[in-house]
């Protein structure tokens, strides 16, 4: 598994995460806006965290050797747009969690982490040998649900009241998908 290749998609490519990445002003913008960070899973990112920070963070998933972390960067005009990580991967058990964040709001609705999502599937499946791929979403993410959904993924548990959200605490969505259940052609890949 090379986390130095990039991974083609229909409208995107995810690109290695690099210093060039956590140094685009974009990036730390999309972390500064609530509106991209509050369904991430991060409660630590509601607050605005520092370049300081976010770069620890950056060079603790891009050194893990059980992480994978990638830029989307859009075919078309190759404009940085968000990022997508495929984490905790376990080769023993060929497991994985993969995550999306669509950062720049004005692509929002196009379709961009479905696509993303499915090359990193495609890639986790059939390149990395993965046989599952696993992923949390919060519940006030139901678009997020669907995407998964839409790849084949299908609900395991909800983690009622889980996560930190506003003063109160909302449940985590957990869904997975074994290799076989993986649908590319919903994918667009």
């Amino acid at each position: 598994m090379d986390g130095n290749l990039s991974i083609e998609g229909v409208r995107v490519v995810l690109a290695p995460f690099g210093k060039r990445h956590l140094d685009d002003p974009d990036y730390l913008s999309w972390l500064h806006d609530y509106e991209v960070v509050k369904t991430i899973g991060r409660p630590e990112y509601q607050t605005k965290v520092s370049y300081e920070e976010v770069a620890d963070y950056v060079r603790t998933v891009t050194e893990s050797p059980n992480d994978l972390f990638y830029a989307i960067h859009l075919r078309d005009g190759d404009r940085f747009v968000g990022t997508a990580k495929a984490g905790h991967i376990d080769r023993q058990a060929g497991i994985a969690d993969i995550g999306v964040m669509i950062g720049s709001r004005p692509n929002w609705g196009q379709g961009l982490a479905t696509d993303a999502l499915g090359a990193l599937c495609g890639h986790m499946f059939a390149q990395a040998g993965m046989r599952k791929l696993t992923c949390g979403i919060m519940a006030n993410n139901p678009a997020m649900v669907c995407v998964f959904e839409k790849l084949g993924f299908r609900r395991e548990a909800t983690l009622r009241r889980q996560i930190p959200f506003e003063g109160d605490f909302l449940d985590h969505i957990l869904l997975g998908c074994f290799a076989e259940e993986y649908d590319a052609k919903r994918a667009g890949t």
